[in-house]
């Protein structure tokens, strides 16, 4: 996993269970850990988080709770400084959105020479651009809990062909828009050649070590088999192959947009090989 960086999407709805909200942490500290100690990294999201705390205090976002995971590590690692983030946020965020707390954070993080910053205009600061950027900046990506930008995440990464893990922990979304994670999770299961194209196989064979949502399985299991199967996925990627990769992306494409009415799954699959093919 050395040098590779793994996007979080997701969050969790505000009448999410209290006992759910905290396998989602553990699951998260445990799963920042195993990846910055296989050498790699995790793409997060900069922003407001404290509109969206419920009455205990608690926020239902997870970007900063990896950001926390992040420091605590780098306190600690006798490595030598590396990226262990990339942070996505509005170049108006530490003005606006960030609290005094994660601001602090923030610039410690700076100091130690172990983040990326990738400020987006706030004049073009939206839910489409910034999750473009994030998926630019991500190798694979791990969903859990969130709405609709969780699975439109997804599919996007999916048509990329790069590795995609959604996690079946029904959180709901912090803006309340559908099922995010756990549809994804679901497409997985019946279809896992479209989420991990290289291990597809040894995924069958594991995605019941990968369910949360009973809390048969130990959170922190569960985050060293999710990262395991990661670093599998980026072991097995072979030699780029151009027609086969494009191929397969096309693939992808057209599983993604089943979903949609004809005429815009038809608009939507001509963009995406416009996209692909130099020659278009």
């Amino acid at each position: 996993m050395n040098g590779k960086f793994i996007m979080l999407s997701g969050s969790a709805g505000l009448s999410c269970h209290a006992d759910k909200l905290d396998i989602a942490f553990r699951f998260i500290r445990g799963f920042t850990g195993e990846v910055l100690r296989r050498g790699g990294g995790l793409v997060v999201l900069a922003g407001d988080e404290e509109s969206t705390k419920d009455e205990r205090g608690v926020p239902h976002v997870f970007d900063w709770l990896v950001l926390r995971e992040v420091e605590d590590y780098a306190e600690n690692t006798t490595e030598m400084p590396r990226p262990y983030a990339r942070v996505i946020m509005s170049d108006k965020a530490p003005e606006s959105k960030i609290d005094d707390d994660n601001l602090r954070l923030l610039r410690n993080l700076e100091q130690r020479n172990v983040i990326e910053l990738c400020p987006i205009r706030r004049e073009v600061f939206t839910g489409g651009e910034y999750r473009r950027v994030m998926i630019e900046r991500a190798d694979a990506m791990l969903a859990i809990g969130g709405g609709k930008g969780t699975y439109s995440a997804g599919t996007d990464m999916i048509a990329l062909g790069k590795p995609v893990l959604p996690l079946d922990l029904q959180l709901g979304s912090a803006v309340d828009d559908g099922d995010g994670a756990v549809a994804l999770h679901r497409e997985m299961v019946s279809a896992p050649s479209r989420f991990f194209p290289n291990t597809h196989h040894d995924m069958r064979n594991r995605v019941g070590l990968l369910s949360l949502d009973r809390g048969i399985n130990d959170a922190d299991t569960v985050a060293r088999v999710s990262a395991e199967m990661l670093a599998n996925e980026f072991d097995a990627i072979p030699l780029p192959d151009q027609s086969t990769s494009i191929w397969r992306r096309v693939a992808a494409a057209w599983q993604a947009t089943k979903a949609l009415p004809n005429i815009a799954s038809a608009i939507k699959i001509i963009e995406w090989i416009r996209g692909l093919l130099p020659f278009v």
